[in-house]
């Protein structure tokens, strides 16, 4: 008889709690090669790969671990149940969020999965620790989901920089410039959006990303720290 994964053992070198399957043979999984973890991270899902692009590009996000632990919880009758979360996420702030993510149009019509999820999310509450379940509406809303695949094509386009933009001298470093004259100074949007992407420059990306739209270095904390919702 096999022996279930508890909450602290995982498949030797995945960081996983369990194996990435296609559930009912319904849907199809992939691998995202991850440059801030430096790892391959499965999906299980369409919306589970977009998911992994808000995290990847999120410059609050430290890490993420898809499948990262198996968890308990208890249901109306007092049963202790399994679960596994479909992500990890380790916040810049040293929180940890567990990730559930869905459909909203299968979640709207599947009340068994409502009741659970709500059984599960009630269990984490008890122990304080943040769970939350995103859709598809959440995690393809625009512009963001649309900047977040901009970031990901710049990324995969230029090579690795130093580790910040090198500016002109005359250049503030606590003040925000517009996209394309970051342009103009690295040498191409293309350039500026990557240093985007790995965090070395930051931008509001709930807004729709334009020449025109302000950029600014980490250090520049007054404009804020380009984080979204998450």
């Amino acid at each position: 008889m096999k022996r279930a994964l508890g909450a602290t053992e995982q498949l030797p070198g995945t960081g996983r709690a369990r194996k990435v399957v296609t559930r009912r043979g319904k849907k199809i999984r992939g691998k995202f090669p991850s440059k801030k973890l430096g790892k391959i991270v499965e999906w299980e899902s369409l919306i589970e790969r977009d998911a992994i692009l808000m995290m990847e590009y999120h410059p609050a996000v430290l890490r993420y671990q898809e499948q990262p632990s198996e968890e308990t919880y208890y249901d109306a009758s007092g049963n202790a149940r399994r679960c596994y979360p479909d992500f990890s996420c380790d916040l810049a702030s040293g929180k940890t969020i567990l990730l559930e993510i869905k459909s909203a149009k299968e979640l709207d019509h599947d009340k068994k999965m409502q009741r659970k999820l709500g059984q599960i999310a009630l269990s984490f509450a008890r122990q304080g620790r943040p769970y939350r379940v995103l859709t598809d509406k959440e995690i393809r809303r625009q512009p963001l989901h649309a900047n977040l695949l901009r970031l990901h094509d710049a990324h995969r386009a230029t090579l690795p920089h130093t580790s910040e933009p090198h500016l002109p001298i005359s250049v503030a470093r606590n003040s925000a410039h517009v996209l394309g004259t970051w342009a103009e100074m690295l040498g191409s949007e293309t350039i500026a959006l990557g240093h985007i992407a790995r965090g070395r420059l930051r931008t509001d990306l709930e807004l729709a990303l334009t020449s025109e739209s302000l950029v600014w270095m980490p250090s520049y904390t007054e404009a804020g720290d380009g984080s979204f919702s998450l």
